[in-house]
């Protein structure tokens, strides 16, 4: 800071939040099973996370709960952590009254409680030379968490991982995390990254204004021109996280697929049947023609497919491609052999007649 020719200080930002507005709202149906068992069909983005939480609550081993999940209305965050108070509540009803019980939120139930995007307070303080170089930026920033604690304590990883994208100099902040009295907030898409991206971006605009720098004077200065109304950098890390699959072929030589994703309108389902056709067609066997018509992706089920983990980070779609194609790639290999002896009996090998044969 004492390398600046000027300084902003104490200057504030004011975050909102920001509601999801999701197509299908929180919403669950439980049907008590046989031998002390449950299903739950949960609208989730993480059903194995919900298959936890209702054992725990049930008092009944992972086991006896399964949690399904054909597909989702739009998440957006919003039906990650927030689902599961709505399953949980659905087969709890269920388990003590042996019936079947539903759960449907209207539109402002659900607006109340399922909290939204983190708002905030920012103070910040900030040097900058008279070119407009910025040599130092400090941030007291207040994250109101809600009352309970969800995703909250990872959000200032996010956030400081964004502000980041920029050169500040020497850079310095103290975020804090508070608990008050209005509902606990959660996941809302790129959390805590487009709060970091305004932040940054208030800031350089906060210092243009100072110096008078318009897009006409940065031209002038950099060798590459802004030609928009505006143009906001955005850096997003991309996490991978590991992700099941299963692979069966049938009898008339259909296809059953199974992953750890969840669909909610992102396409991870058209994607993983397209890699499934491309993956099993290096068999190269006769009369398997539109070889998509021969596949079906299976709903998420908990106790089908375990470790199903969180669909979120805009990842889960390519890591659930991944995971399909390592099994056909299995499955490939095991079938070479035997399409190859039987080429040698019939020349040409069918679909169909290969999986006859195995």
């Amino acid at each position: 800071m004492a390398e600046a020719d000027h300084k902003i200080l104490s200057a504030e930002i004011k975050l909102g939040s920001q509601y999801y507005f999701y197509m299908e709202t929180q919403t669950a149906l439980a049907v008590p099973d046989e031998d002390n068992c449950i299903v739950v069909y949960s609208s989730i983005q993480a059903p194995e996370y919900a298959e936890s939480t209702i054992s725990r609550c049930l008092g009944i081993p992972e086991h006896n709960v399964c949690v399904i999940t054909r597909r989702v209305g739009g998440g957006f965050g919003g039906k990650a952590m927030k689902a599961i108070p709505v399953a949980t509540a659905c087969a709890l009803a269920a388990y003590n009254l042996r019936r079947p019980v539903r759960m449907y939120m209207n539109r402002k139930t659900d607006m109340k409680t399922t909290g939204g995007r983190h708002p905030m307070e920012v103070t910040y303080n900030v040097g900058f030379k008279e070119d407009g170089k910025i040599t130092a930026l400090h941030l007291d920033i207040l994250i109101n968490a809600g009352i309970g604690t969800d995703i909250s304590p990872i959000i200032p990883l996010f956030m400081v991982g964004a502000i980041k994208k920029y050169d500040w100099g020497a850079f310095s902040f103290d975020i804090k995390v508070c608990r008050t009295n209005h509902s606990s907030k959660s996941a809302m898409r790129g959390p805590g990254e487009v709060q970091g991206t305004f932040i940054s971006e208030a800031v350089i605009e906060h210092v243009a204004s100072v110096l008078s720098m318009d897009v006409d004077s940065f031209n002038m200065c950099n060798k590459w021109r802004q030609r928009g109304i505006s143009r906001v950098p955005i850096v997003h890390e991309v996490l991978l996280r590991s992700n099941p699959g299963k692979v069966s072929i049938l009898g008339d030589g259909s296809v059953a697929v199974e992953v750890g994703g969840i669909e909610l309108g992102q396409g991870l389902w058209t994607k993983v049947k397209q890699m499934t056709a491309f993956s099993l067609s290096a068999i190269k066997c006769d009369g398997m023609g539109d070889f998509l018509d021969k596949i079906r992706i299976i709903q998420a089920n908990t106790l089908s497919l375990i470790q199903e983990g969180l669909t979120a980070g805009s990842t889960t779609s390519e890591c659930s491609c991944e995971a399909v194609r390592i099994c056909c790639n299995i499955l490939v290999e095991r079938l070479t052999r035997i399409k190859e002896n039987l080429q040698e009996q019939m020349g040409s090998v069918e679909w169909g007649i290969l999986i006859l044969e195995v």
